[in-house]
């Protein structure tokens, strides 16, 4: 934000429409501090402060602002001043601030641009935004295969006020086919009357103006290098992409992969995005997750109740394993995603990811685990059946970690391999899917340690002791009789059509635990 006076006296300035003193004062701000400035006023003053600066400086504060302010200021002014600005820039950034125009503005400002600037800017427009050549600049140095090093020099000297900073110098036969290289310290150094191919380099890596971005910014990682040329499939140079873009693309790739990731998409903004827009790609996932919650309630109600009823003290460890489970299994998505942005693992050695965070997870689960069964044991010290509790959580907690560990590695490795972008899907599956195991097998182990079966009668069909002939409580009224082992006394239970037990106990309490979970139901 610009200074209190300093505003003030642009103020001042425009309203007396005096742009030659805006531009004094301006003169030795920096273009992103003037971006700033220029931010802090309304849109209708936008266009008369770039007046004030020069073509210049304009196309540099231009390029400072983020791309929804920018839009907002393109949009104040007229195509001849928006062409002006453009012909300053680089041709990979020119090209970039045309791609943003509303299609009917950019033709207007491509026809009154200039012949030189437009044959630099024009052929990048037919490549995707976020390819190689997207992001390549035309600008470059090179000389052909029979210049000497005095000839190059010359050339250089010549051509040096139209090419932005450079650091190499290509090599280039008589059909602009690509040879090599030479570094500007190579050159100076060099014997004058030496040939430019005795003193040059083969080329580590090129690449093709199709080539995703985030793959050539991976290329700069691993060579270590300031610049790369562009070729085309003959070989031909096209441009060159230097390490500044490759930051812009490296920023632009990580804020990309964290919205993608909480599930919000890459072109949200807290203010310029329109309420509409933000509703429309937020709510897929959210409506996703949503449905498997519910989903869960749905198993938990019509499987777990008499489970819950029996021990409700289970519930209150639910959140924990469920948020124990997630926090793993995020943290292993996110070390996935990263490493293959970075082209630090491929989808070769997937059995060995595996292996290897489903053994941390494991590890991992154990020690929460443990703190929670010991946790839940003081909690529930006063429960009859506390050891059984403590298992209980601990088997599950232990479940819930080995399995976000492994889709949290299966899960984007898969979607890399399918060409999906592993970060657009992975946060909100891997939140559901651990919500679903966690809770369910959560309640499913309990269910069977503390021997609370009714509601799953339907599926668990045989005994070594006692057969079911019809579960209980699929009918509206019948008679049950329990099967029991021959030391024990038969029990009578009559199911009501609200579907609850009452009982009339025969045998002992002694023997009432020994009784099978099974029930032959008659009519």
């Amino acid at each position: 934000m610009p200074s209190p006076e300093l505003a003030e006296r642009i103020t001042n300035d425009l309203l007396e429409g005096n742009l030659q003193d805006i531009r004094d004062v301006l003169t030795d701000v920096h273009p992103a501090e003037i971006a700033g400035i220029l931010t802090a006023f309304p849109p209708e003053d936008y266009q008369r402060i770039l007046e004030a600066l020069d073509a210049e400086t304009a196309s540099e504060v231009i390029l400072e602002l983020d791309p929804e302010h920018r839009e907002e200021i393109l949009g104040e002014l007229d195509a001849e001043k928006i062409a002006e600005i453009v012909e300053e820039m680089e041709s990979d950034d020119a090209a970039d601030l045309i791609g943003e125009l509303p299609e009917q503005t950019a033709t207007s400002v491509l026809s009154k641009m200039d012949p030189e600037g437009l044959r630099d800017v024009e052929p990048l427009l037919k490549y995707p935004e976020d390819s190689a050549g997207g992001i390549m600049q035309t600008e470059l140095v090179k000389v052909g295969s029979n210049f000497t090093v005095r000839d190059a020099i010359n050339w250089i000297r010549l051509i040096a006020d139209e090419i932005p900073d450079f650091y190499q110098i290509f090599v280039t036969d008589e059909s602009d086919g690509l040879l090599g290289d030479i570094s500007l310290q190579t050159l100076i150094l060099a014997t004058p009357g030496s040939k430019v191919t005795d003193i040059m380099e083969p080329l580590e890596v090129t690449v093709t103006p199709y080539m995703d971005q985030e793959d050539v910014a991976k290329i700069f990682q691993k060579f270590d290098i300031l610049s790369v040329p562009v070729v085309d499939d003959d070989g031909a140079l096209l441009g060159r992409i230097t390490a500044d873009d490759i930051l812009d693309v490296i920023a632009e790739e990580a804020s990309e992969d964290i919205m993608q990731m909480a599930g919000v998409g890459d072109t949200l903004h807290p203010i310029y995005t329109p309420t509409r827009t933000r509703i429309k790609l937020r709510i897929p996932w959210l409506l996703m997750t949503l449905v498997g919650e519910l989903f869960i309630a749905f198993i938990i109600v019509y499987a777990f109740e008499p489970t819950l009823q029996k021990v409700a003290i289970l519930a209150a460890f639910m959140p924990a394993i469920m948020a124990t489970g997630g926090n793993v299994g995020l943290q292993t998505t996110t070390i996935v995603i990263r490493s293959l942005g970075m082209g630090t693992i491929n989808i070769k050695q997937i059995l060995r990811i595996i292996f290897l965070e489903v053994r941390v997870g494991v590890t991992l689960g154990f020690i929460c685990g443990l703190m929670a069964a010991g946790i839940g044991a003081l909690i529930s010290y006063k429960e009859p059946e506390v050891f059984k509790i403590a298992i209980a959580v601990f088997t599950a907690m232990l479940s819930a970690t080995m399995a976000t560990s492994f889709i949290g590695v299966a899960g984007p490795l898969v979607l890399h391999r399918l060409k999906f972008d592993p970060a657009a899907a992975s946060g909100p599956f891997l939140t559901m899917f651990n919500d679903i195991f966690g809770s369910v097998f959560y309640l499913f182990i309990a269910m069977l340690i503390f021997n609370c079966p009714e509601s799953v009668a339907a599926v668990l069909v045989n005994s070594s002791r006692c057969r079911i002939a019809k579960p209980c409580g699929f009918t509206s009224r019948a008679s049950c009789t329990l099967r029991v082992p021959s030391d024990c006394r038969r029990t009578v239970y009559t199911t009501q059509p609200s579907r609850s037990y009452t009982s009339r106990p025969l045998s002992s309490p002694t023997c009432t635990s020994r009784l099978s979970p099974f029930r032959a139901c008659r009519p």
